[in-house]
C-alpha cells in the first residue's frame, strides 16, 4: 500500500529535493491501516506500507525512504535478524530505522538498538509521537544527504576549475601567502620549459619572474637540494611575484598589462605581458594570482616593423615627386622633400601631425576620398582645383590609395590596411599651357571651317562614282553592296558638314535647298544605316510611316537626314537594350503645303527634367558622366534646334529617367510638283527592324526546306557566314544574341541553329540551355556552337550546355557544308512553319564524338603566311611576312575569288576593328578587365573570319592576359594591332583596286 501526499514546492537550493518518505513493514494491516490514517493529513509525507518482510526490504532499496518503521515480531522472520540486514545493505545503512514491538521490553529493546536501531516505540504510538518521531529522524538523514552532495558538487566544480585553469591558453600562476609558487598551468610550461614540478614546492622558484636577468642570460638548474636562488633576489617591487602580493593587498589593479622579461630554462629572455588580478580569488589557499601571455614574437616584429617604417621614411624623404605616407588618423608618418616645397611648408616637422590640422581648408570631397582609400579603394585624378581660403587656386593631379600591414597577431588572416599613400603633382604651368592652347583653338576652329570645304571635295567623287556605277550592270547583291557604300558615303559627307554647318549656323549663313524628294525612301536610309549598329547591341529598330503620309514633299532632304541622324544616333547611343521607333505621321495639309510630326521613340536611360533645358545649347551635356560613358561633342541637338528653327519647325523632348525619351520635331514641306502622279501606294504602318533578314539569298534545288538560325553578334561574323550558307544553297536567318534567338524560335521552327557562345545580353551556353528547357523531353532542335575557342575543355562546355556539335572559328566552307549535311541528313524537312513544340523527329542517338569533331572542322590549324609568287604559289618561306598579314587562302574561299567581296569584307572588318580599338585602348587604361577581354574576343574572331591570323593570335594573347587579370606588355600589343590594321588597309588599296 502506498500513499503520496507530498507536495513539489520551488527552492533556491542547488541540492536534490528529498521528500519525506516512511517505509513501515508489519506482518498485521490493520496496524498498516491506521498509520496510514495518523499521516493522512501529511502532505509533505509519502507513505508506503509492505506486509511481506522480503518485498520489503526489496522495496527499501528501490524507493529510498527517509524512515522505515519495522515490526520486530513477525511470524518465521527474526525482527532483530531482519534489522541487521538492513544495516549490512549499503542502499538502507544509513536510513533511519524506527522498531516497534508490542510491549516495552529493556532487554528487547536494548537488543533492538544494538542491532542498528535508531529510535524504540510501543504500538499503536500516539500520532503526535509517532509524527514527531518520523519528521525528527528523517529530517536529520536528509540533512546529511544534502550535505554530502553539497560536499561532492564542491568537489567535482574545484576539479573542473582547476583543469579549466591547467589548460588555459594564457600563461597563469597563483602563490600562497609565503610567496611559494603553488599553481604553475601547462602554458608557464611550454613558454619556460620549467615544468610544474620543478616549480611548485621550490623555494627558488620564488624569483623567477624578474625584470634582471643574470649577465649571462641563463640561469641554472632548479634543483630541490639547491640552496642559490634562480635570480640574484632584488626588492620586492621589482618582481613579479612581490608585485602580485602588493597588488591583492592593496587592491588596486586597474586592468593593466605590464611587460616581464623572463628567462627560461634553456637561458632564452622572453617578454610577457602581465596582468594581476586583485579579486581574492574563490580558492582559499591562493594569496595571489594573475596571467600572462608570451609576447616575444610579437615585440620583435614590432621592431622589425619599426625598421622597415625608418626605412621607408627615409625612400620617401628623398622620393624626387611629392609624396606623404598617413596612418588611418590621417597623421603624417613620412614625407617627401618635394612635398614639403609644394605645399610651402619647408620650415616644418609634420611627423605625427593631422593632415586636415595642416590645412584646415581642405576640400570636404578630398576628405571622402581619403575615407574610401582607408576603405581599400585606389582613386585619382587627373586635374583637380583646390581654392585655398587664401583665394590662391593650387592645381593638382594626385592619386590615393592604402597601404597594408601584415598583422602581428598570427591569428589574424590576410592584411590590415595601416594607413594611406598619397601622391600629389602641381600641374599649374600644364593647366596654363592648356587655356593657351583653348585660345588657340578657336583660331584653328576657322580653319578647320575651311579645311571641311576640301574634304567635301574628294566626297563627292565617292558620291559620284557610286551613283554611276548604280547605272551600270550588276548583280543583285553588287548592286546592295554600292547601296551601302553611296548612303555611308552620304552620311560620312553630312558629319564632315557639321563642322562647317555649325559655324555657318552661327554666322547665319545656312541656305536651303528646296527639292522634291521620296520621304519615305529618306527615313528608310536612316533606318538602314543604323541597322548593324542596332543589332550589335541587341536592339529592335522601327520605322513606322502612317497610312496617309505622302510620299513625295518639297523641301531640304539632305537636313532633314541630318536631324534624324543625329536623333537616331543619340537614341541608340543611351538605349542598352530595348527598341526604338522612327515615326512619321501627318500633322496638317493645305494645297500647298504639308506639315510632318516626326518622332524618335527609344526605351533607353531617359533625361532628369532639370536636364532637359540644356539639352539644345552648343557642347552641353546632360551631365559630366553621360560624357565620359558616352561622348560626343554637345554639337549634334544644337544642329538639330538651329536647323529645325530656321525651317520654321519646331523641336522638343518628352522623358522620364530609366523609362526612355521622345525627341520630337514638325517640319513643313512644300506639296511635291506632280504629286498625282508620282505619289505611290502608302505603306501604310509598315515597319522595319534590326533582325530584318539580310541579302538576296538564291535556294538550291533540295536545300530550300532546311531552315536555318544564324545566332551571332559580330556583323563581319554574320556576313560572312550568311555568305557561306548562300554560296552552299541554304538559307538563313540572323540575329544578334540569344535572346532575340529564342524570340524567334517561340514562333518559328529551325532545323538547325549556329550559335555563337560569346553575345551581349544573353551568350550561347545560356540561350541554350534556356531552350533545351522550353523543349523538355520532346525533339529538340540541334544547335551548333560557332566560338574562337578550340579547345577540349570549350567543346566539353557546349555539350555540357545542351549543344549538338561544335565549328570553331574561323569557319571553313567546307566544314560548314559537311557539318551541316551531316545534321540535316537526320532532319525530315519541313515544308511549312510549324509552332515550337509540335516536334520534327529529330533523331538525337547520334553523338558526336572527339573525332567527329575534328572532321567538322573544330580545331582548324592557322594557315602560315607565305608571300605569294608570280605564279601563285608559296615562297616556301617559313616565317611570316608581317608587312602583308593576310591568309590568302581563307580570304579566297569566303570570297569566293570575287575580289569585290573581298574588298568588301576587308573594308568592313577594317571599319569594325578600328572602332573596337578605342573602347579596347580605354578598357586597358581603366584596368576594366572584363571589358578587354571582350573585345580581345571579338578582334580575335572576326580577324580569324577575315584571314588576318597575325591579329587573331596576339588578340587571343591579350583575351588570355585580361583573365589572368595582368596587362603587361598590353599597350605594345594594342600598337601592334594598328600596325597590322594598317597593313591591311595597304593589302586593300595595292591588291583589291
Amino acid at each position: 500500500m502506498t500513499r503520496q501526499n507530498a507536495k513539489a514546492t520551488s527552492t533556491n537550493m542547488t541540492w536534490t529535493q528529498h521528500p519525506i518518505t516512511v517505509l513501515l513493514i508489519d506482518d498485521q494491516p490493520i496496524i498498516g491501516e491506521a498509520v496510514s490514517r495518523m499521516l493522512v493529513d501529511e502532505e509533505d509525507i509519502i507513505f508506503h506500507y509492505c506486509q511481506d518482510p522480503l518485498d520489503g526490504v526489496r522495496q527499501a532499496t528501490e524507493i529510498s525512504p527517509t524512515v522505515i518503521l519495522q515490526d520486530l515480531v513477525m511470524p518465521d522472520v527474526d525482527g532483530l535478524l531482519l534489522l541487521r540486514f538492513f544495516r549490512a545493505n549499503a542502499a538502507t545503512r544509513d536510513i533511519p530505522m524506527i522498531v516497534l514491538s508490542v510491549k516495552e521490553e529493556a532487554k528487547l529493546k536494548a537488543e533492538a538498538f544494538a542491532a542498528g536501531a535508531n529510535d524504540y516505540l510501543v504500538k499503536l504510538p500516539d500520532p503526535i509521537e509517532l509524527l514527531a518521531r518520523i519528521r525528527y529522524h528523517s529530517q536529520a538523514y536528509i540533512n546529511r544527504l544534502q550535505r554530502d552532495e553539497a560536499y561532492q558538487a564542491l568537489q567535482e566544480s574545484e576539479l573542473r576549475l582547476r583543469g579549466v585553469l591547467e589548460n588555459m591558453p594564457v600563461m597563469l600562476t597563483a602563490f600562497d601567502a609565503e610567496g611559494n609558487i603553488i599553481v604553475w598551468n601547462r602554458e608557464c610550461e611550454r613558454v619556460t620549459g620549467y615544468s610544474a614540478t620543478e616549480i611548485i614546492g621550490n623555494p627558488q622558484a620564488k624569483h623567477l619572474f624578474s625584470d634582471h636577468s643574470l649577465p649571462s642570460g641563463r640561469s641554472p638548474e632548479l634543483s630541490a637540494s639547491s640552496t642559490s636562488p634562480i635570480v640574484t633576489p632584488v626588492s620586492s617591487v621589482n618582481t613579479l611575484r612581490d608585485s602580485i602580493i602588493e597588488e591583492v593587498n592593496k587592491a588596486r589593479n586597474h586592468g593593466r598589462a605590464r611587460e616581464w622579461q623572463i628567462t627560461c630554462k634553456d637561458g632564452v629572455i622572453k617578454t610577457v605581458a602581465w596582468s594581476n588580478i586583485s579579486s581574492r580569488f574563490p580558492i582559499a589557499s591562493w594569496a595571489g594570482w594573475g596571467i600572462g601571455i608570451d609576447i616575444t614574437e610579437r615585440k620583435h616584429a614590432e621592431l622589425a616593423q619599426e625598421q622597415e617604417y625608418q626605412q621607408l621614411r627615409q625612400f620617401i624623404k628623398n622620393a624626387p615627386i611629392a609624396m606623404a605616407m598617413f596612418d588611418t588618423e590621417m597623421r603624417f608618418l613620412a614625407y617627401s622633400n618635394q612635398w614639403l616645397t609644394d605645399h610651402n611648408l619647408l620650415s616644418q616637422s609634420l611627423l605625427g601631425c593631422s593632415y586636415y590640422d595642416i590645412f584646415p581648408d581642405m576640400k570636404e570631397d578630398w576628405k571622402e576620398i581619403h575615407q574610401q582609400g582607408l576603405q581599400g579603394k585606389f582613386i585619382s585624378r587627373t586635374e583637380d582645383k583646390w581654392e585655398r581660403a587664401d583665394g590662391s587656386v593650387l592645381y593638382f593631379r594626385w592619386a590615393v590609395q592604402p597601404w597594408y600591414v601584415n598583422p602581428i597577431n598570427g591569428t589574424e588572416d590576410g592584411e590590415a590596411i595601416g594607413g594611406l599613400i598619397m601622391v600629389a603633382d602641381r600641374v599649374d604651368e600644364l593647366i596654363q599651357t592648356r587655356e593657351a592652347a583653348l585660345e588657340a583653338a578657336h583660331a584653328k576652329s576657322q580653319f578647320l571651317a575651311n579645311m571641311s570645304h576640301e574634304i567635301r571635295t574628294p566626297m563627292h567623287g565617292v558620291l559620284g562614282m557610286a551613283g554611276l556605277m548604280l547605272h551600270t550592270s550588276l548583280t543583285p547583291k553588287q548592286r546592295e553592296y554600292v547601296e551601302t557604300i553611296r548612303i555611308s558615303a552620304k552620311h560620312l559627307l553630312g558629319l564632315i558638314n557639321d563642322i562647317l554647318d555649325f559655324s555657318k549656323l552661327e554666322a547665319g549663313e545656312m541656305q536651303l535647298e528646296n527639292l522634291d524628294f521620296n520621304l519615305y525612301e529618306c527615313l528608310q536610309d536612316v533606318i538602314n544605316l543604323f541597322k548593324p549598329q542596332a543589332q550589335d547591341k541587341g536592339i529592335i529598330l522601327n520605322l513606322h510611316f502612317a497610312e496617309n503620309l505622302p510620299r513625295f514633299v518639297r523641301g531640304d532632304p539632305s537636313r532633314l537626314r541630318q536631324i534624324l541622324l543625329n536623333l537616331v544616333s543619340n537614341a541608340i547611343k543611351f538605349t542598352p537594350s530595348g527598341s526604338i521607333s522612327l515615326e512619321a505621321k501627318l500633322e496638317g495639309k493645305s494645297n500647298r503645303k504639308t506639315r510632318v510630326d516626326f518622332r524618335v521613340i527609344d526605351t533607353g536611360i531617359g533625361i532628369p527634367s532639370e536636364a532637359q533645358a540644356k539639352l539644345f545649347q552648343s557642347f552641353s551635356q546632360v551631365d559630366p558622366s553621360t560624357s565620359r560613358q558616352y561622348g560626343g561633342t554637345g554639337l549634334g541637338l544644337a544642329i538639330c534646334e538651329q536647323l529645325v528653327s530656321i525651317m520654321q519647325g519646331e523641336i522638343g523632348v518628352t522623358s522620364d529617367v530609366n523609362q526612355g525619351s521622345t525627341f520630337w520635331f514638325t517640319l513643313p514641306f512644300q506639296t511635291a510638283n506632280g504629286e498625282g502622279e508620282t505619289q505611290g501606294e502608302s505603306p501604310g504602318g509598315r515597319e522595319w527592324d534590326s533582325l530584318e533578314k539580310r541579302g538576296d539569298r538564291s535556294l538550291s534545288v533540295g536545300k530550300k526546306d532546311l531552315k536555318i538560325l544564324v545566332v551571332e553578334d559580330h556583323l563581319i561574323n554574320q556576313t560572312v557566314i550568311l555568305s557561306q550558307l548562300e554560296t552552299l544553297g541554304y538559307q538563313a536567318d540572323c540575329v544578334a544574341n540569344g535572346l532575340e534567338a529564342l524570340k524567334c524560335l517561340e514562333v518559328q521552327d529551325y532545323d538547325i541553329v549556329l550559335m555563337d557562345c560569346q553575345m551581349p545580353l544573353m551568350d550561347g551556353y545560356t540561350a541554350t540551355q534556356e531552350l533545351r528547357r522550353r523543349e523538355g523531353n520532346k525533339n529538340r532542335t540541334v544547335v551548333i556552337a560557332l566560338t574562337a575557342h578550340a579547345m577540349k575543355a570549350d567543346r566539353d562546355k557546349c555539350l555540357a550546355s545542351g549543344m549538338d556539335d561544335y565549328l570553331s572559328k574561323p569557319v571553313d566552307e567546307e566544314d560548314l557544308a559537311r557539318i551541316v549535311q551531316r545534321w540535316a541528313q537526320k532532319i525530315p524537312l519541313s515544308h511549312s512553319s510549324h509552332s515550337l513544340g509540335t516536334g520534327k523527329g529529330i533523331d538525337h542517338s547520334y553523338g558526336a564524338t572527339d573525332s567527329e569533331f575534328a572532321e567538322s572542322g573544330s580545331v582548324i590549324p592557322v594557315n602560315p603566311i607565305y608571300p605569294s609568287t608570280g605564279n601563285g604559289h608559296h615562297s616556301g618561306r617559313s616565317s611570316p611576312d608581317l608587312t602583308l598579314p593576310i591568309d590568302r587562302e581563307r580570304l579566297e574561299k569566303i570570297s569566293r575569288g570575287k575580289i569585290s567581296v573581298k574588298r568588301q569584307l576587308l573594308q568592313m572588318f577594317l571599319e569594325t576593328a578600328s572602332q573596337d580599338l578605342q573602347p579596347l585602348e580605354r578598357a586597358i587604361a581603366s584596368q576594366d578587365y572584363s571589358q578587354v577581354k571582350h573585345f580581345a574576343h571579338r578582334l580575335k574572331g572576326s580577324a580569324a573570319n577575315m584571314g588576318v591570323p597575325i591579329l587573331s593570335d596576339r588578340a587571343k594573347e591579350l583575351e588570355e592576359m585580361a583573365c589572368q587579370r595582368r596587362l603587361e606588355g598590353s599597350t605594345e600589343l594594342l600598337d601592334s594591332f594598328r600596325e597590322l590594321l594598317e597593313a591591311v588597309d595597304v593589302f586593300i588599296e595595292t591588291e583589291l583596286t
